[in-house]
């Protein structure tokens, strides 16, 4: 299930390759669509700590909103009635924008809220080198990264009113990457590349003539000479443990999810334990996650051992409008690795794998490249408990 939206590319040198009009030419397309099961999975790892209220992706509460419309249009005059519910829904599904944006055409696979990394001065991964906060003002929301030596920072942006690269708006949104440093083990001040990724929303009051549009920048940050290869001062390590502390949390991993956001390794004699689920049916049958499901009481399965073992059978659908059971995990290689990066006090963070994941084939179901599932619990049966 996609909608488009416009695309406009700012001082980026090269365009990558998933938005160029022609392989062989640096121009970028001018509409580009959106997989909503995609964009759900990336404004649920944002917005929930554990559980969401509503976890079935069919019910991806702005898809609510959504006109039968191929272009991606807000019913009305957009979410909320109120001024201030109208900012804080915009701003979240900016947030989800941009986290898909840069995953899906810039490779970039783990977030950490800027606020998690400011917080972690002492991190143990930063191996002597400091985040400061320079001035007073919103700093980006991210701390992003595509491995442990390749880091970004990234500001998410979405409203109703119009946005161009020549506004005075976008001019304060690029001040925002001055506001925060990243200091080297010798003191130098390092430059960090970033992304800006604004979103303007057009709605149903809009007419066809406004279109919704996804505006990013390459904006410059200041520093020195640029951060990277070795030089992140253990900044990669701690962005990919705070992603995956949040991904423990929602398996309800406590430990684990705390030993990846301080960086203390986990003691070998606090064991993880864990479900580990294989996928039955489509392009990933077979392939094994570590996770659970979410759902309504009288949605979760029961259990029934037999010779083959263990077989989850799944409530029949009785009631039509009764939401059913979605499954969260983590594909099981990449779980077992995180469990040894928090076991080592992350010094394993750079052999951690990425998931490549099917492509759509399934309108509620959607794979990120950090490993993480979300779709349908009749996709999955429980296969055997894990001890790590």
């Amino acid at each position: 299930m996609d909608r488009t939206l416009k695309l406009a590319l700012s001082k980026y040198p090269v365009v990558p390759h998933t938005l160029r009009t022609d392989p062989t030419s640096n121009r970028a397309v001018d509409t580009l669509p959106v997989n909503l099961a995609t964009l759900y999975h990336h404004y649920y790892l944002d917005s929930y700590g554990t559980a969401p209220p509503n976890p079935d992706p069919a019910q991806f509460e702005h898809v609510r909103f959504l006109m039968p419309t191929r272009d991606f249009r807000l019913q009305g005059s957009g979410i909320g009635a109120a001024p201030g519910i109208k900012r804080h829904r915009s701003t979240e599904l900016g947030q989800a924008f941009c986290r898909l944006f840069l995953h899906d055409h810039f490779n970039i696979t783990y977030f950490a809220h800027m606020e998690h990394i400011l917080d972690r001065q002492l991190h143990r991964a930063f191996d002597g080198c400091r985040i400061e906060r320079t001035s007073s003002g919103d700093a980006p929301d991210y701390f992003c990264a595509e491995s442990v030596n390749r880091v970004f920072l990234a500001e998410a942006k979405g409203r109703y009113e119009a946005i161009s690269f020549k506004s005075k708006e976008f001019a304060k949104w690029r001040t925002q990457f001055a506001r925060v440093t990243f200091k080297d083990t010798q003191g130098w001040q390092r430059r960090i590349k970033g992304h800006i990724v604004a979103v303007r929303y057009a709605t149903e009051l809009d007419g066809p003539r406004i279109k919704s549009s996804i505006f990013a920048e390459d904006p410059y940050s200041p520093g020195e000479r640029p951060l990277d290869g070795d030089d992140t001062g253990g900044l990669g390590a701690a962005v990919i443990a705070s992603h995956y502390s949040g991904i423990a949390a929602k398996l309800r991993q406590p430990l684990l999810a705390a030993s990846l956001a301080t960086g203390l390794a986990l003691p070998d004699e606090l064991r993880i334990l864990a479900f580990a689920w294989r996928v039955i049916v489509g392009p990933l049958a077979g392939r094994r996650f570590v996770g659970g499901f979410f759902g309504p009481p009288g949605s979760e399965p029961s259990l029934i051992q037999t010779q083959d073992g263990v077989v989850a059978r799944w409530p029949p659908p009785i009631r039509l409008d009764a939401a059913a059971a979605t499954f969260f995990g983590v594909e099981e290689t990449i779980f077992r690795q995180v469990v040894e990066m928090a076991r080592t006090g992350l010094r394993t963070a750079d052999q951690l794998g990425t998931f490549e994941g099917p492509g759509f084939f399934y309108s509620g179901f959607s794979a990120l490249h950090d490993g993480s599932v979300l779709g349908p619990g009749e996709f999955f049966n429980p296969e055997e408990q894990l001890t790590l």
